[in-house]
């Protein structure tokens, strides 16, 4: 007697009849009580009905109901009223899984360690996310959910999926839905300045993602890629996950320093940069480093990644031109993403490339993930052509901008022991100790997280000259500004400063 090719039932019940001298119900009652002792069944699993089980089984539904009663009087199922049958959360003592708990101590134990690749033991140098990150005062690059329009979304969502037609419930283009392309070519251009077509923007997942398939496109393993230092580490590691060697060139009060890269390797093939906002000092690319970037990108045949991961928030000044827009020989790729300034679990960025690079990037995107969420990209697509980004953005820059305002003259009790540097854009300012002070700012941090708030130490950048603290301001009001760097300061002080 075999299991039904229908069946749904997760345990092997294959062989019944290979002990003939044994009722059914008895095979039956053994084979799961095995499956729940080795862990095959997990504690609190629901079990199918016992007419499906006849039915899956080939056997009579009082043959099934015998095992099942077996099963509970040994300790092994409870049935609960209106619900069925589940396995029992604790099982007879007798009868607990070895192998499992035997596995389980040697993982923690250390004794089943594995063999990693080089790529992997490199990437443990910055581990991944494990939790996620809480929306507490002073997290940095996390946007306030509560001011993201949810009910406009979810209208669009609703309609979106119930549209007719299989656009979105099938394989898509790797470069994404024509619409949201369309749109977001209009969104940077208006914005940024970049100058594109919507045949150049590729849809992607993350800021981390472009830079990946950047370095995979226009690199090959060993070539040197220039990177910022302090710098946003992440995509450092995408770069070495792609087999690139990174070269921390440092930043000054001008941006990257290009002279600096040019005599650390000058025939590096990608610059990862952040020149409208450096993530995380906060300073701009001055126009003189832009053109020397661009020249070096010319000249040695290679390329920029420009991260404009906050651009769409400027308070004071004109907007900065982005990089993309001032190349005239195809040497930028422009990153952008809805990510930071809609919401984190939204996944939708981009990227503009030149037009002789698009194939490339969009065989690489497909070898990746085969394309972005086609759903989300059609709401994403109608939340901007109908004009609620625009209206997001509008409300929520007037919000950050009090909330910068607000913190920055909160901010002036660390004055004698951080000197901030500039916050005219983003969501986000930097404060690095003062010289004589030689402050532990990953000891401020712990300090900081264990009272309930969190900043980031300046040194998790890769900072190693002068300690600091970078503190998100877009999601506390004057308030909890007031309150959390009242923390900070005990902190700092705790620390010797």
């Amino acid at each position: 007697m075999t299991k039904h090719a229908g069946s749904v039932f997760s345990v092997d019940v294959t062989g019944l009849d290979s002990a003939p001298g044994q009722p059914a119900y008895a095979r039956i009652c053994d084979r799961i009580r095995t499956a729940i002792s080795s862990g095959a069944l997990a504690p609190n699993a629901r079990l199918p009905s016992s007419r499906t089980l006849a039915k899956d089984l080939g056997v009579a539904r009082n043959t099934v109901d015998w095992a099942l009663g077996q099963l509970v009087a040994d300790g092994y199922i409870v049935r609960r009223r209106g619900a069925g049958s589940f396995v029992a959360a604790q099982l007879p003592e007798r009868d607990a899984p070895p192998l499992l708990s035997k596995r389980v101590a040697m993982a923690t134990s250390g004794e089943a360690e594995r063999r990693l690749s080089l790529r992997a033991k490199a990437l443990q140098s910055y581990p991944g996310h494990h939790r996620p990150a809480v929306a507490v005062p002073f997290t940095p690059s996390l946007p306030p959910i509560e001011l993201f329009p949810r009910k406009v979304w979810n209208r669009l969502l609703m309609r979106e999926a119930g549209r007719p037609g299989s656009a979105y419930w099938e394989y898509g283009a790797s470069n994404g839905l024509p619409a949201l392309r369309e749109a977001i070519a209009a969104h940077a251009s208006a914005m940024r300045a970049t100058r594109c077509s919507p045949e150049q923007v590729i849809v992607v997942t993350s800021t981390q993602q472009a830079v990946e398939l950047a370095g995979k496109v226009l690199a090959d393993p060993g070539d040197h890629a220039w990177v910022e230092m302090p710098g946003y580490q992440p995509v450092q590691h995408c770069l070495r996950a792609a087999g690139l060697q990174v070269v921390s060139v440092p930043v000054d009060e001008q941006g990257l320093d290009v002279a600096a890269g040019r005599m650390l390797e000058p025939h590096a093939r990608l610059a990862y940069v952040t020149p409208a906002h450096q993530y995380p000092l906060g300073v701009e690319m001055s126009l003189a480093r832009r053109k020397a970037l661009l020249d070096w990108a010319l000249e040695q045949d290679a390329y920029i990644v420009e991260d404009d991961y906050d651009g769409d928030y400027r308070y004071e000044g004109r907007p900065i031109a982005s990089l993309q827009g001032m190349d005239g020989s195809g040497r930028v790729i422009y990153v952008g993403s809805f990510n930071k300034i809609l919401f984190p679990g939204l996944r939708i960025a981009y990227a503009i490339v030149p037009e002789p690079l698009v194939a490339a990037f969009v065989d690489a995107k497909h070898v990746a993930d085969g394309h972005t969420a086609l759903l989300t990209q059609g709401v994403l697509a109608a939340f901007i052509h109908e004009g609620h980004l625009a209206r997001h953005l509008r409300k929520t820059r007037a919000i950050y901008d009090e909330r910068r305002l607000a913190f920055l003259e909160e901010a002036n009790m660390l004055a004698d022991v951080l000197e901030f540097g500039p916050a005219t854009a983003g969501m986000h300012v930097t404060g690095i100790f003062k010289q004589a002070l030689g402050v532990d700012d990953r000891a401020v941090a712990a300090a900081c997280a264990r009272a309930g708030i969190e900043v980031h130490p300046l040194s998790k950048y890769g900072a190693t000259d002068r300690g600091g603290l970078v503190f998100g301001f877009a999601g506390s009001s004057r308030a909890a500004a007031r309150s959390g760097l009242e923390i900070v300061r005990r902190a700092v002080t705790a620390a010797g400063g």
